[in-house]
């Protein structure tokens, strides 16, 4: 869990800027630079009880912002198949909640064994989990729910539009939430599982949805749901944005 944050609470003023920027660049996160919502997230939820800790990351990401003051998003040719890659972290929030993340991007037809093809972000998700988990296992199924429930409208949009949907590609890197999903595990201290998370399984079973597992190296939904050094942001950021180089 992060370290308890002892340092004095926020002035007045300090929690009105806070408020400022949080509502001025929610709308940059969501709908262009897909790199600031986890930034983002941290900072909305300190709003109520916020410290000067609070403030200094606030300078640190208004100084993120204007280094990077231009986000673009470049989309490469592809087959307009959905694809998406969830990812979770326990116990990483305050008040011991977890984080999801997620990465939805349009891409080509799946295919067995075929390289990845990664694209532009078509939606991010960096959110904090609400309730208290009890695993780690339960906090990825919890992040699957989270991007499934988020992608069906995205998958009607595409089916109207023209571009039938096969089961939509959900990439996760553990193995006991790729169990519980496919139902190929013998849930034991599990069964306490929110019952919401179940909808997956019956996603997965009128194929609506084909989650797969792969290592934690090759997904990209990791960014969003942990703190990373400044080096790591400078590798992550061409992979979601267009730079010049």
């Amino acid at each position: 869990p992060p370290p308890r944050d002892t340092t004095p609470l926020l002035t007045d003023k300090q929690t009105k800027r806070l408020q400022q920027v949080v509502g001025t660049f929610l709308f940059d996160a969501r709908a262009g630079d897909g790199t600031m919502p986890h930034a983002l997230n941290a900072l909305a939820a300190a709003q109520k009880n916020g410290t000067q800790a609070t403030a200094q990351a606030l300078v640190h990401f208004l100084n993120y912002c204007a280094t990077h003051p231009d986000a673009t998003i470049c989309y490469r040719a592809s087959d307009m198949i959905l694809h998406i890659h969830s990812d979770a972290s326990y116990l990483s929030a305050p008040e011991a909640r977890s984080r999801a993340g997620g990465h939805h991007y349009p891409g080509k037809t799946p295919q067995h064994k075929a390289p990845p093809f990664n694209n532009g972000p078509l939606h991010t998700i960096a959110k904090i989990i609400r309730n208290v988990m009890s695993s780690a296992a339960e906090v990825e199924v919890g992040a699957l729910f989270l991007n499934t429930k988020e992608a069906v409208p995205l998958r009607t949009a595409r089916i109207e539009m023209g571009h039938p949907q096969p089961a939509t590609p959900v990439q996760t890197d553990n193995s006991t939430a790729f169990g519980i999903v496919h139902n190929t595990v013998k849930q034991v201290r599990s069964k306490a599982m929110d019952m919401r998370f179940y909808w997956v399984r019956d996603q997965v079973q009128q194929g609506q949805f084909d989650v797969y597992w792969a290592p934690g190296t090759s997904n990209l939904a990791n960014y969003f749901t942990k703190k990373h050094s400044p080096i790591h942001h400078q590798r992550m950021r061409p992979i979601f944005l267009h730079t010049r180089h």
